[in-house]
């Protein structure tokens, strides 16, 4: 599918996490749009997405500590299911369950990435996993318990960290698109806000990098810079800067080409 770079980078600046949901359906056009965007979106093989629609209560575990709160009340989820023998698996999920978030999001729905801290054996309760296939990240889908958190009425700061802690090289500093679409990646959600990602700005092109290879709170940093990797293209496409991806070695992630 053609992604919708307007409605999506806009749905960035109104997405954020939210554990509290009123337990509200949402309307059966809304799902409907959702399990077609889980459907549609595949740029990368071996990955898949796959709406539940049964309560999530069951599915998560609480946590103690800043970032970790029991998400409670969701009426539907969606997993994140990557084949783990397929390359840059983990990257691959983060691009694209970040789809499905801002698809969510722009359809008016609160949502929350959540990769460490739910009960994978009552996920699998409810979908069936293929050969070498496993869950790598779920998140609730729904209206949040206070009005005031809902996506349409919630205007919220980020705590990231600034650009030039996150840009390790570059060499052009020319073209329009290359402050939006970092500003659009500097600000993506990550595993316990740990914002992971580095860039490297050539001529032509941005390379994504991982700070580090330990996975931390059950959630790989692939997966994170995946999240990364779509906000940057959302900036870029926004400014009628087109692209695609060429995954990378660690550290390096993967290189946006500009065509």
């Amino acid at each position: 599918m053609e992604i919708p770079a307007e409605s999506w980078y806009n749905a960035i600046f109104l997405r954020h996490s939210q554990r509290k949901y009123s337990g509200e359906v949402p309307e059966e056009h809304v799902t409907t749009g959702i399990e077609k965007v889980c459907t549609e979106f595949t740029p990368f093989p071996g990955v898949r997405s796959v709406l539940v629609r049964e309560p999530a209560n069951d599915v998560f575990k609480g946590a103690v500590g800043q970032y970790f709160f029991k998400v409670t009340e969701a009426p539907y989820y969606i997993a994140f299911i990557g084949d783990m023998k397929a390359p840059n698996v983990q990257a691959s999920t983060g691009y694209i369950g970040e789809g499905v978030i801002l698809e969510a999001t722009a359809l008016g729905l609160n949502t929350c990435w959540v990769g460490g801290f739910f009960k994978r054996e009552s996920v699998m309760k409810q979908i069936e996993l293929n050969d070498n296939e496993q869950i790598l990240a779920i998140t609730p889908i729904g209206y949040s318990k206070e009005e005031a958190d809902r996506v349409e009425n919630s205007a919220k700061k980020y705590r990231r960290k600034d650009l030039t802690e996150l840009i390790i090289s570059q060499e052009s500093k020319n073209g329009k698109w290359i402050s939006p679409a970092l500003e659009a990646a500097r600000v993506a959600p990550s595993a316990a806000n740990r914002q992971p990602w580095r860039f490297q700005i050539g001529e032509d092109s941005i390379i994504v990098s991982s700070s580090s290879k330990r996975e931390g709170f059950g959630v790989s940093r692939q997966l994170d810079c995946g999240i990364a990797m779509l906000h940057l293209e959302l900036g870029a496409l926004v400014n009628d800067i087109k692209g695609s991806w060429e995954f990378l070695d660690y550290p390096q992630v993967a290189k946006y080409n500009i065509t």
